[in-house]
């Protein structure tokens, strides 16, 4: 089991990876290809539309899975990937900043439902996985990772949209292969919380204002971009991949205990960050500081919706809830926060930046207390298991059991096979079975398997 388990996580791992390539990769070219058809606010701007309108894809992503049967949706992923590729090469050739937009805004409608449905299915193959933000890491960093080298090895327009479109195609395959696994659905995660609802509710709030802060950052790395002062597809961005990294390791502690008082630290450092950029503080600086904490952010809120879905009646909508509210988040902040930015009002965005940190702090704290009752459920369970061994070596011995004759009376009481299934469990005869019973209703004075169990439970009650 644990390697189909490891099998699944791999091709789930690669397909993460694809999409986070692809989909940054197109950002990338997006903004390099209308740049030269608009100045760099309008660059920044047309970014935001596209982060925008991808949300539409996720959203549709659960209606369009629900009315397609499976040959149909074959078809018609490769009809997106298809429209993609075209729109890809109408965005390379840049003609004019309407062709170019319009291109982009289709581009990424489709990329919001495949990457809809690349969040649902890794949520699905590994449900309740103790190891999903180091698989989240993983993914993000090779996507980085792939976007570096095709940032710095392909240095002509036309072998950039080849490549993109390649990658297009391999990830529609791995995505059918692991469609295959559907069926799996997440009936393994533990439903332990109390009002998944409100959990998602505040997990949505506080990703809102998670991004505000992080969205001003990116869209004033991308003015400086845009404007041709700094490549931010250069090393730095290294530092994007390597903070997933240590994101997925650090979230992962203590089944995710700690996930949120280390994304609040994070949180509070790109607070810093931000205070750096708008008071004149050295561009680089800012830069690294932003790339090291938005890859935790990438990780936290990805990890954070795929596990919360496990726990909703429609999972295929809130797998990539995460993606989606960050993507709508951006594009609608896009032209605030960059007015914002251009006034060059330091004392007012710090003031900005310090309320939406102290909203964030609430959000987390109250977001921790959902999770806190999830962990006292598995502490009570943990305590109720260990109040039963200990009544059952009481009642145990009170009637004088051998231990044989407690194996035997700890599985009639938490087994509801027949006697010949319980018999094969306890790898004896159904004969041995019943003299094992026959003495235990002798010492208990019942007189039946059942008056046995119900003599038990008086007992354990009494006592």
């Amino acid at each position: 089991m644990k390697k189909s388990v490891d099998g699944k996580r791999i091709w789930g791992i690669i397909e993460l990876a694809l999409f986070n390539f692809i989909f940054l990769g197109t950002e990338y070219m997006f903004d390099n290809m209308i740049a030269y058809t608009t100045n760099s606010k309008d660059v920044v701007l047309a970014q935001s539309y596209i982060l925008g309108i991808s949300v539409l894809g996720f959203v549709l992503y659960p209606v369009i899975r629900k009315i397609l049967a499976k040959r149909a949706k074959e078809i018609g992923f490769f009809l997106i990937s298809t429209i993609s590729i075209v729109c890809i090469f109408v965005m390379q050739c840049h003609t004019s900043y309407g062709m170019t937009l319009t291109a982009g805004c289709i581009g990424f409608v489709l990329l919001g439902v495949v990457g809809s449905d690349v969040h649902y299915l890794l949520a699905v193959i590994l449900p309740n996985d103790e190891n999903l933000a180091k698989t989240v890491g993983i993914a993000y960093a090779l996507g980085l990772l792939l976007q570096f080298l095709n940032n710095n090895l392909v240095h002509n327009d036309t072998v950039e949209a080849i490549v993109l479109s390649v990658f297009w195609v391999i990830f529609i395959l791995i995505l059918l292969r692991l469609d295959d696994h559907e069926q799996i659905m997440v009936k393994e995660a533990k439903k332990t919380l109390k009002n998944p609802t409100i959990a998602g509710v505040v997990l949505i709030v506080g990703v809102v204002l998670m991004t505000c802060i992080f969205a001003t950052l990116d869209n004033a790395v991308t003015l400086i971009h845009a404007a041709g002062n700094v490549d931010i597809g250069q090393w730095p961005r290294l530092l994007l991949a390597v903070s997933g990294l240590i994101a997925g390791v650090l979230f992962d502690i203590k089944k995710r205990r700690y996930m949120n008082i280390i994304m609040y630290c994070v949180t509070l450092l790109s607070t810093i960050c931000v205070l750096i950029i708008v008071s004149g503080g050295t561009f680089l600086i800012g830069l690294i500081v932003f790339y090291l904490s938005a890859g935790f952010f990438v990780v936290f809120f990805t990890t954070g919706f795929m596990e919360l879905s496990s726990y909703m009646k429609v999972p295929q909508l809130w797998a990539g809830m995460g993606r989606a509210i960050n993507n709508i988040c951006a594009g609608i902040i896009g032209i605030a926060s960059i007015s914002l930015i251009q006034s060059g009002n330091s004392m007012f965005i710090s003031m900005i930046a310090l309320v939406l940190f102290a909203l964030i702090s609430v959000t987390m704290f109250l977001y921790a207390g959902q999770l806190e009752k999830e962990d006292y459920q598995e502490e009570k369970t943990e305590v109720q298991e260990e109040n039963e061994k200990e009544k059952l070596w009481k009642f145990s011995k009170e009637f004088g059991l051998t231990v044989r004759e407690q194996e035997v009376l700890q599985v009639l009481l938490t087994s509801d096979d027949s006697v010949q299934e319980i018999a094969e469990q306890l790898f004896i005869s159904r004969a041995a079975l019943y003299r094992h019973i026959a003495i235990l209703n002798k010492k208990t004075e019942t007189k039946s398997r059942i008056g046995l169990m119900q003599f038990y439970y008086a007992w354990k009650n009494k006592k």
